[in-house]
């Protein structure tokens, strides 16, 4: 019988919490679009529920990088899992539950949670950028999408616009980042 080794002990959990926010998301969308009719449709905020989504795969796919780390200390597991914590905490606050028969408006909803959703994701951005860093060796100007989407997160949570414009083109940024970085970097998505 073999043993498990200190990654897989430590993955275990990192995947049992990418696991809940993934089912958090999916089953709170699918509860949302039973009832199309119920449903004010808002893209931006479609755009942040499949950012997050997103992220939690590409955590998911990332961590394996560390498959090599034998030794783990508690402090290194809290750290690790804070993202996957962060990313859950964000997506819980993304969906509203419970959607029942009362109509849905997601612009609403989306300006009454983005203050709350942008500051943990800022948080995570920061938490990623320390995670790539100390435990990938990634160099700081390799990181500079997250450091600027950082930037911009700060910036919404302290300005509060209601302006959609910049709501919008944070939408997009975010949406265009992530296609680019399947393009880009697609050494990151490959799982060895």
């Amino acid at each position: 019988m073999s043993q498990i080794s200190t990654f897989e002990y430590v993955s275990i959990l990192i995947s049992i919490i990418l696991g809940l926010g993934i089912t958090h998301l999916l089953t709170a969308l699918s509860e949302i679009l039973y009832q199309p009719k119920h449903l004010k449709f808002y893209w931006p905020h479609a755009i942040w529920v499949y950012f997050i989504l997103f992220l939690f795969i590409q955590d998911w796919i990332i961590s394996y990088q560390l498959k090599d780390k034998n030794i783990w200390y508690f402090h290194e597991v809290l750290f690790v899992l804070l993202y996957p914590i962060l990313l859950f905490g964000a997506a819980k606050m993304l969906l509203p539950t419970h959607a029942g028969e009362e109509q849905q408006d997601m612009k609403a909803f989306y300006f009454h949670q983005y203050p709350a959703i942008f500051t943990i994701m800022g948080i995570s951005a920061l938490v990623s950028l320390l995670f790539n860093h100390f435990l990938l060796r990634v160099e700081p100007i390799e990181q500079l999408p997250i450091f600027v989407l950082l930037l911009l997160l700060f910036f919404m949570v302290f300005k509060q616009p209601k302006n959609e414009v910049y709501h919008k083109a944070l939408a997009l940024i975010v949406l265009l980042s992530s296609i680019l970085s399947l393009i880009i970097a697609r050494e990151i998505w490959v799982i060895k």
